[in-house]
């Protein structure tokens, strides 16, 4: 079994193990990486729900685009069952990893310059849970198992160490008779009707609507005219050259680099707020419109802050200061705060 699929297997099998005490669990594909770990929670009798977090963005068309490097209909031919930790056999209860055989039925989408999809491949996905001789399925919450018998539509990457895995649990649509959301879900077979209603529940306003919910009731046509026109991350589309782990992590790098520089960047303007009671003269105005516009790596923000930074070194005229307004609403607009950006030794500059 390759790295990442042990990992994936440890990974689930702590989860499992969760369920049964309630503690905290780790989900699978790496998710400690993204956040918190969720607790895992018993699901039917014939079925356990483990709650899980994905190690790589997954449920956008933008997410599908930075980290997938196929897309594509595939059928589930056959199940295998891995071997349980030596210490849970002899406890007599454990975790029993699995993988699936997949027949590729229609390629949907390919980034440029990606490995190209084999026409059969193998990957790891949820076992079993198992005590004694009695076996109990293990699925991911708000996800598809992967059974036997069923269509998917998965979007794919191809990983340093030669292996094929989805890029999370949001990059497996069900996708029985040609319908994106009909087929297997959590284990059991779904409408395409009732899983848009599922998905709809999800939605987050101000956010990209996740692509289960875009493409649900639809073709596999539909899938591919999003990722077509889809933008992938800045970040992960400069490191196509790495893995979709390695994306993911470069991404996250800069997320949180920019949210550094921003909150820098709010902690410089706040003394600027109109009921901060500061008070600056023209120049130090000056100084300190230039060291935002050194703090932000929006260009239209850095290039209104630098006119209106040399408007007021050039001209004590507030006629002159022709970029004052739209750079306000642009500091205020970044932090939250009310500014006028208008130096205090400035009389009647309104």
């Amino acid at each position: 079994m390759s790295t990442r699929g042990k990992i994936t297997g440890t990974v689930l099998g702590a989860a499992v193990a969760a369920s049964l005490t309630g503690a905290a669990l780790l989900g699978p594909f790496g998710g400690a990486s993204h956040g918190d770990a969720a607790s895992a929670s018993a699901g039917r009798g014939d079925l356990i729900i483990a709650e899980s977090k994905d190690g790589i963005p997954s449920a956008t068309a933008t997410d599908w685009v930075s980290y997938g490097d196929q897309a594509a209909v595939v059928h589930v031919t056959a199940e295998h069952e891995g071997e349980a930790d030596s210490e849970e056999i002899a406890a007599g209860e454990g975790y029993l990893s699995r993988t699936v055989d997949l027949q590729v039925k229609e390629r949907v989408w390919s980034r440029s310059g990606a490995t190209a999809l084999p026409d059969t491949l193998t990957i790891v996905a949820d076992g079993w849970s198992f005590k004694g001789d009695a076996k109990t399925r293990v699925g991911s919450a708000e996800a598809s198992r992967l059974e036997v018998g069923h269509d998917y539509l998965v979007s794919f990457a191809h990983y340093a160490d030669g292996e094929w895995a989805t890029i999370g649990t949001g990059a497996i649509l069900p996708y029985d008779s040609g319908e994106v959301g009909q087929g297997e879900y959590e284990g059991s077979t779904v409408t395409a009707a009732a899983y848009r209603a599922k998905m709809r529940a999800k939605l987050v306003t101000g956010a990209e609507e996740p692509l289960a919910y875009r493409a649900s009731t639809s073709a596999a046509s539909s899938v591919k005219t999003f990722l077509t026109s889809a933008t992938p991350d800045a970040t992960a589309a400069a490191n196509y050259n790495l893995d979709a782990a390695a994306r993911a992590k470069w991404v996250a790098k800069a997320a949180a680099a920019a949210a550094a520089a921003a909150d820098t960047f709010c902690k410089v303007a706040a003394p600027l707020a109109t009921d901060a009671g500061s008070t600056y003269t023209r120049g130090e105005l000056s100084d300190v419109v230039s060291d935002l516009a050194g703090l932000t790596d929006n260009f239209g923000d850095k290039a209104l802050l630098i006119a209106y930074a040399g408007q007021l070194n050039a001209s004590a005229d507030p006629a002159a200061w022709t970029s004052r307004g739209a750079a306000t609403v642009r500091v205020q607009r970044a932090c939250s705060i009310d500014v006028d950006l208008l130096p205090n030794d400035v009389e009647d500059a309104e």
